[in-house]
C-alpha cells in the first residue's frame, strides 16, 4: 500500500466515505487511495553511427537512478512506485512519459526525474539524447522538452513534479507551449550552464538524495519534505561547489507544496565533545538510514539561544541516544539533557563508545535500560541492528528494552 501523507490521508477518507455509500448500495469494493509514482530516467550516452561505440559517453546516471530510487522507493519514508528507465531508445522514452502522464489521477503525485546528458538546439531549447540518437542531427532525433510538458498538460494529475539533473536544464521552458496546473520543476542549473558529475553520478543528484535522506531538507521540522524545501536546501550547496551551478524552480497553480519524504524518526544525540567522532560517525549512518538526528554542534545556528534550542531538540525527538562514557557522566550538560528527556517522557536509548559503570542517579534511571555496546570507530557489527530495534521499539511504544 503507498504511503499516504497527511493532505492525501485527507482527500482519501472523503473519497472512501462516498465510495462506502455507493459500496453499500452496489457491492462493489471501494477505489484504491492516491498513488506515488516516479519514471527515473537516465542516459549518458549515445551510439556512434557505426554501432561499435559511443559518440556521448558520460559516466553516472546509473549511480543516480539507485541512489534516486531508493529514497523514493522507500516505503517507510517516501512510498513511491519507482520506474527506472536507463539509456532508453527514443521511442521508449516518449512512450514511458506518455504512458505514466496517461495514467496518473487527479490525486495522485508523479515525478519525473532525468540525469544525463542534454543539449540546446539552435532555437536554444532543450533536448534529450537516447541511447539511439544521431549526433550529426540531434535536434531530429532527440526528446524536445515541450514533449514532456505536452505530455503532462493533458494529464489528470495535478501533482506533478519534473527534476532534471543535465546541462543547460534551466533552458527547459524555452518555447514551451503551456505549463499545466499542479505543476512543479527543479532544474540542476541554468539555461547557459554546465551540470558536472563523475563516475557516482552528479552533483546535482547528489544534493538532492542528501536533502531526502535523513530528512536534512525538512527545513521547518514538520517531519515531512516537500519539493518547496528540497530546492531551498540545494540551491546554496549547489552555487557553493567546486563547479557551482544556479538551480532553478518554477511552480504553477499548485495550492501546496508537493511532500515527498517522511523522516523515518527523529533523535536527539547526547554526546561529550570527547566523543565527537563517535557522534560524526552514528549521526551519519542513521541520516543515511533516513532518520533525522539533532546533533548540537550542527543544529545549533550563530546567534541563537543555546538553552532553547536543547529543549526544542528535545521536545522534538521521538527518541534520545546517549553516547555512554566516563566524560558523558562527569558532565552537568549531559545529566541536565538527561533529566529534562525524562521530564518530557522520551525513551532514552543508551549506547556505550567505552566500558563504564552506572552508579548514583544514572544507575537509578537507565540501569534497567538494556545498554548497547557500539566500537567507537563505529565499525560494522550487530550493535547497529540492536540500535535500530530498540529506536523502533521506542517509536511503537514509547518506551525503550528493559533489562
Amino acid at each position: 500500500m503507498p504511503i499516504r501523507f497527511p493532505e492525501e490521508k485527507e482527500k482519501t477518507r472523503r473519497t472512501e466515505g462516498r465510495s462506502a455509500k455507493a459500496a453499500d448500495a452496489t457491492g462493489q469494493a471501494a477505489p484504491p487511495g492516491p498513488s506515488r509514482l516516479a519514471l527515473l530516467i537516465g542516459n549518458g550516452r549515445v551510439r556512434n553511427q557505426r554501432g561499435d561505440g559511443y559518440a556521448l559517453n558520460i559516466p553516472g546516471s546509473d549511480k543516480d537512478l539507485e541512489a534516486l530510487g531508493g529514497v523514493l522507493g522507500d516505503s517507510e519514508c517516501a512510498g513511491f512506485e519507482v520506474r527506472p528507465l536507463l539509456e532508453p531508445t527514443m521511442i521508449d522514452l516518449r512512450r514511458e512519459i506518455a504512458r505514466v502522464a496517461g495514467d496518473a489521477g487527479p490525486d495522485d503525485t508523479l515525478v519525473i526525474y532525468y540525469s544525463g546528458t542534454s543539449t540546446l538546439g539552435a532555437d536554444r531549447s532543450l533536448y534529450l539524447p537516447s541511447i539511439d540518437s544521431d549526433v550529426q542531427f540531434l535536434e531530429a532525433t532527440c526528446l524536445e522538452s515541450d514533449y514532456v510538458l505536452s505530455c503532462l498538460r493533458r494529464s489528470r494529475c495535478r501533482r506533478q513534479l519534473v527534476i532534471m539533473d543535465g546541462c543547460y536544464s534551466g533552458a527547459f521552458f524555452t518555447h514551451n507551449r503551456g505549463i499545466p496546473d499542479g505543476f512543479c520543476a527543479i532544474m540542476g542549473c541554468g539555461p547557459d550552464e554546465i551540470c558536472y558529475c563523475d563516475s557516482n553520478g552528479g552533483f546535482f543528484t547528489r544534493l538532492l538524495v542528501e536533502g531526502l535522506r535523513g530528512g536534512a531538507a525538512d527545513l521547518d521540522g514538520d517531519g515531512i519534505v516537500t519539493a518547496d524545501e528540497l530546492f531551498r536546501y540545494v540551491l546554496p550547496r549547489a552555487k557553493a561547489l567546486p563547479d557551482p551551478t544556479t538551480p532553478q524552480m518554477w511552480s504553477w497553480n499548485l495550492p501546496e507544496p508537493i511532500p515527498l519524504v517522511h523522516i523515518r524518526q527523529r533523535v536527539f544525540l547526547s554526546y561529550r565533545r570527547a566523543n565527537a567522532a563517535a557522534a560524526d560517525v552514528l549521526s551519519r549512518r542513521l541520516e543515511r538510514d533516513g532518520y533525522g538526528v539533532w546533533v548540537d554542534r550542527s543544529d545549533i545556528g550563530g546567534g541563537t539561544k543555546w538553552r532553547g534550542e536543547i529543549e526544542k531538540g528535545l521536545t522534538d525527538a521521538a527518541a534520545v541516544i546517549l553516547l555512554l562514557s566516563k566524560p558523558a557522566l562527569e558532565s552537568d550538560e549531559i545529566y541536565k539533557e538527561v533529566a529534562r528527556a525524562l521530564e518530557l517522557g522520551k525513551p532514552i536509548i543508551p549506547l556505550s563508545v567505552e566500558p563504564v559503570d552506572l552508579h548514583g542517579w544514572y544507575k537509578d534511571k537507565l540501569g534497567a535500560i538494556q545498554h548497547i555496546e557500539m566500537p567507537p570507530d563505529g565499525a560494522d557489527g550487530e550493535w547497529y541492528g540492536r540500535l535500530r530495534a530498540a529506536l523502533r521499539h521506542a517509536r511503537r511504544s514509547g518506551s525503550v528494552l528493559r533489562a
